[in-house]
């Protein structure tokens, strides 16, 4: 299945391959955004409303979906849903213009864009950092928010949800009964798995920012050196995140407008480091609802990001997603770029798989909790030398 699933994502000829193993391949949902014509259609690419970016993690200009459901025909119509996930900025935007009725032109045109294309919105991303920052947050801030979210979402145009009171919107029950999931939610915490991989990403940028700022040498050698940690402390590694470390190494521009905001007399370096992981880690979270949106289903449903934060909206501009394979509620994305490709990725590649048993080994045992506070501690020293 494994060889089937890689010639799958690699192949000139994806709908062939498919064909040729069908019984095998059944169960695999393929979506090709590299295909040669589109079949979606222009709402469901990039969109920038003033100030606000609209868009996943590929470009949609050319997709295509391979599955069992199309196995007669590619070419069959295909009902399309779309998720737009708003990020913490945008749902405080909401909670000040539901209360202070006050609203920039460009929160004004974003809100009426949303209302025009009658998409699904969610509020994820807010929710995970709450949980995230719940002890230092304030809970009647956090549920005037929630409430803002939902009115917005059961307003049908933009002066109905303008012409709304905080104090009326106590009394309805759907609302406060989504306002209340969503508390137990954030009361309930992260899935293990899903803190798991935040804490990763949080890892792999501590220890990235620290090798960068204590070191003078070559891009290389700071690349091996932050993978001997993955190999000996981390026991994963996330290829995604190993590429944008890449990139800072190499001193490439386009990482500038995420990664440039802290240098080594930055202030609150901890905590925008916490923020740069979760940001990262909320991109990841729309790889994981599509797959788990689109695992059985004739339907296809796609998950966008909206942010006017210029440096997430770069990174997630920066190397989208070429094919992907959903299966089983898994995502197995194949990017456009990966550290392999760079000029040195012979060397990494030899790197981790000769700690690829070690990895696993380990990996089960590992509390990246507790190596994210080491992490912290040693970047702390070198930032006070």
């Amino acid at each position: 299945m494994d060889e089937i699933m890689e010639e799958l994502l690699v192949s000139e000829t994806p709908w062939e391959v498919f064909k040729d193993n069908y019984y095998l391949a059944q169960d695999i949902r393929l979506i090709c955004f590299d295909n040669n014509s589109n079949n979606l259609g222009s709402d469901f690419m990039k969109q920038d409303i003033e100030k606000y970016v609209v868009q996943s993690f590929s470009n949609m200009e050319n997709t295509l979906l391979i599955d069992k459901y199309n196995f007669e025909s590619y070419l069959r119509r295909i009902e399309v849903y779309r998720c737009f996930d708003f990020d913490s900025n945008i749902v405080g935007y909401l909670r000040d213009f539901l209360l202070y009725k006050r609203a920039s032109d460009s929160f004004k045109k974003f809100l009426s864009y949303i209302k025009e294309k009658e998409v699904q919105i969610s509020c994820g991303p807010y929710i995970l950092e709450v949980v995230a920052n719940k002890h230092e947050i304030d809970k009647n801030y956090v549920r005037e928010s929630l409430v803002s979210f939902f009115a917005f979402d059961k307003s049908r145009t933009l002066e109905e949800f303008e012409s709304f009171e905080l104090e009326t919107l106590a009394k309805d029950s759907d609302i406060e009964n989504k306002v209340s999931q969503a508390l137990r939610t954030i009361r309930e915490g992260i899935a293990d798995k899903d803190l798991n991989q935040y804490y990763l990403i949080y890892c792999i940028l501590l220890k990235m920012y620290e090798i960068n700022f204590k070191s003078n040498k070559n891009s290389k050698n700071k690349m091996m050196e932050l993978i001997q940690c993955v190999n000996k402390e981390l026991y994963a590694y996330a290829e995604q995140e190993l590429f944008l470390a890449y990139l800072l190494f190499s001193k490439d521009s386009r990482v500038n407008s995420f990664f440039g905001a802290i240098q080594a007399n930055s202030k609150n370096v901890i905590s925008k480091i916490r923020g740069m992981a979760w940001d990262l880690f909320h991109l990841r979270s729309l790889e994981s609802q599509v797959a788990d949106r689109n695992s059985n289903t004739k339907q296809m449903y796609m998950h966008y990001f909206c942010s006017r934060d210029n440096g997430i909206n770069d990174i997630l501009s920066l190397n989208p997603i070429k094919r992907m394979i959903i299966k089983d509620g898994r995502c197995y994305p194949l990017h456009e770029q990966n550290i392999f490709q760079t000029e040195f990725g012979n060397a990494i590649y030899e790197s981790l798989n000769e700690y690829k048993r070690f990895r696993k080994d380990n990996s089960k045992n590992a509390k990246l909790f507790k190596v994210a506070s080491r992490y912290e501690q040693s970047l702390i020293n070198q930032l006070g030398k």
